[in-house]
């Protein structure tokens, strides 16, 4: 049977568009804490970030040697378009909500806050399931309009969250609300987050706990069913007199006894957290350039031309000390470049390490020729005539010829001959030194050589 080519699917470029299709789909956060006091507002930051789940860095872990540039670099690859800053002093705290990467930021002073756990502890029933968290909330903002700042308070705070198309979106993912409400009077937003449920409108209490309900009732204290249904009662503790403001009917089926085209009764449970915020200071760039609008301190236009111009110096100065680092490191690399390859070179060209037997040959080849400047020195005319052949030794002391008492061995100096008869001859060796025992040695330069000098100063006197 034939193989068969296996098909190899494109995974990578499936991965690329789902992680691309992921980063449009809408805003991501960052919620963190900066500055030497903003530990202090660490069950806060875990509430804001529960607040905007899902689209938002959850387990994100910042230290104090961490700075916002950290931040800024890991936001392009992730999608994150806005930062969530918590920062507190001695005398207060505030909310910084910045467009990544250029900004504008939003500075918010902090007069009073309360947490998850503080708004549920006052609950009787409080309402928190986890899939709460597995949409975004609905954004719902009350007064906001008239001043230049406030536009740009409203612009932010909606691009926080995705944006929704009412045509398309499901009712079932609209589960949470985040109301935003200006007080012109004290110009201060409050904040609020509630939980969105329904539930159906029309019916008994005991009908509606039947139906909504997913264990069956108790049923002990009523002779039949009939009983039970015919019980009246409102459907909750709190719906009065406004129940009917409440009472919306429903375009498609929600669960649990809300039906399509069946009025059903919302109910909003507030989950916290619970803020008051006041605008304090809006600037153009990520926490620093221009200054757009300040609560407390008012410019004149010649101090805001004048400051303008001291951010444009430093700017400028900001980016020739850059581009003079960057030359800086390129220059430092060529250097290294060049520096490593003149040590690959010098490498290449060291000399080969001599072995034993070469270090010898050139040592007494120094020697000699120290003898041929020395009879040169003394006797006063060029030692050829009375050296040996090719190397200018004296021929008694090469050992080639028999010594004066016979005793010289043949070889001497090259180690050529054996060691024969006993005695010295008149310059060589010992017999054999330094050579195999059958062998005659090398001739001993540094034995003959007193001798050799001896006789060199004889002819000298003699000549």
């Amino acid at each position: 049977m034939a193989k068969t080519r296996r098909v190899k699917k494109r995974t990578q470029q499936a991965g690329a568009e789902e992680a691309a299709k992921k980063a449009s789909a809408g805003p991501k956060t960052f919620v963190f804490w900066r500055g030497k006091h903003g530990l202090i507002l660490k069950s806060l930051e875990a509430d804001l970030r529960k607040m905007m789940s899902p689209n938002t860095a959850t387990n994100l872990r910042e230290s104090k040697r961490n700075v916002l540039k950290d931040f800024v670099h890991i936001a392009g690859p992730l999608g994150v378009t806005q930062f969530l800053i918590l920062t507190a002093t001695e005398n207060a705290c505030y909310l910084r909500i910045a467009k990544a990467p250029r900004g504008p930021t939003i500075t918010m002073k902090i007069h009073k806050y309360s947490l998850m756990r503080d708004v549920t502890a006052v609950q009787s029933r409080p309402r928190m399931p986890e899939s709460l968290w597995q949409t975004a909330p609905l954004v719902v903002m009350n007064n906001f309009g008239g001043e230049e700042h406030l536009k740009l308070v409203t612009a932010l705070f909606q691009n926080l969250f995705p944006a929704i198309n009412v045509h398309s979106t499901s009712l079932k993912s609209c589960k949470r609300v985040l109301l935003l409400s200006y007080d012109k009077a004290t110009k201060r937003i409050q904040l609020r987050h509630y939980s969105i449920s329904a539930q159906p409108s029309g019916v008994s209490k005991s009908v509606k706990a039947l139906v909504s309900q997913r264990a069956v009732p108790d049923m002990g204290a009523v002779q039949d069913v009939s009983e039970f249904l015919s019980k009246s009662g409102y459907g909750s503790e709190s719906e009065g007199e406004d129940a009917a403001d409440s009472r919306v009917t429903l375009a498609e089926d929600v669960g649990r006894g809300n039906l399509a085209s069946r009025q059903s009764r919302v109910k909003l449970q507030e989950v916290g957290p619970r803020l008051e915020l006041e605008v304090v200071k809006v600037e153009e760039g990520l926490c620093d350039g221009k200054v757009l609008f300040h609560s407390y301190v008012k410019k004149s236009a010649g101090q805001a031309s004048e400051q303008q111009s001291e951010k444009e110096l430093e700017r400028v100065v900001k980016e020739k000390r850059r581009k003079q680092q960057e030359e800086n490191v390129r220059r430092k690399e060529s250097d290294r470049k060049l520096q490593a390859g003149e040590q690959a070179e010098a490498q290449g060209r060291k000399k080969r390490k001599k072995q034993w037997w070469e270090e010898e040959e050139a040592g007494q080849q120094v020697s000699d020729d120290d003898d041929r400047a020395y009879y040169r020195e003394q006797v006063g005319e060029d030692p050829g005539d009375e050296m040996g052949r090719g190397t200018g030794t004296p021929k008694s002391f090469t050992g080639r010829g028999r010594g004066g008492s016979r005793g010289g061995s043949r070889g001497g100096d090259r180690g050529r001959g054996r060691a024969s008869r006993g005695g010295r001859g008149d310059f060589g060796g010992r017999r054999g030194a330094g050579g195999p025992p059958d062998r005659g040695g090398r001739g001993g330069s540094a034995k003959g050589a007193p001798r050799f000098r001896g006789v060199v100063r004889q002819k000298a006197r003699a000549k």
